[in-house]
């Protein structure tokens, strides 16, 4: 079943990655520079990858057993990844403020990868509708 999905996988890597280089490349000759960035972009890119998989292959593994919660699964996976990276990234300077270069490099991989795991749980309820009404006929 796994298996079926590695695709998917894949291109979350390959999408980040590309991201990842775009935002690097972007970023270099912004303004904001000059501002002291409390997250550092690549941690970004990897902490959001790293649990956007984890959130798919655990929608992956939980779909059979409680398929029609899924949705519900996935909204509470969601809650507790932005918690996590809200804690592991922690954008907020010893001043307690969040600067502009530091809330888009928390919210631009998240943004991206909750696009991504959406698409990736769309497709899997499809699959799993179309392979329902195959077994009725």
């Amino acid at each position: 079943m796994i298996k079926n999905h590695t695709k998917g996988l894949a291109i979350v890597i390959l999408v980040n990655l590309f991201a990842f280089l775009l935002h690097s490349y972007l970023g270099t000759d912004s303004l904001l520079d000059k501002v002291i960035s409390v997250i550092d972009l690549p941690l970004s890119y990897i902490v959001n990858a790293t649990l956007s998989i984890l959130v798919c292959f655990s929608v992956l593994l939980l779909n059979k057993k409680y398929e029609s919660q899924i949705g519900f699964i996935f909204l509470g996976l969601s809650v507790v990844k932005m918690l996590v990276l809200y804690f592991v990234l922690n954008p907020t300077n010893k001043f307690g403020d969040v600067i502009t270069q530091d809330a888009i490099a928390l919210f631009v991989p998240f943004g991206l990868n909750l696009v991504m795991e959406q698409i990736f749980i769309v497709k899997l309820l499809k699959i799993s509708d179309l392979a329902k009404n195959f077994k009725k006929d």
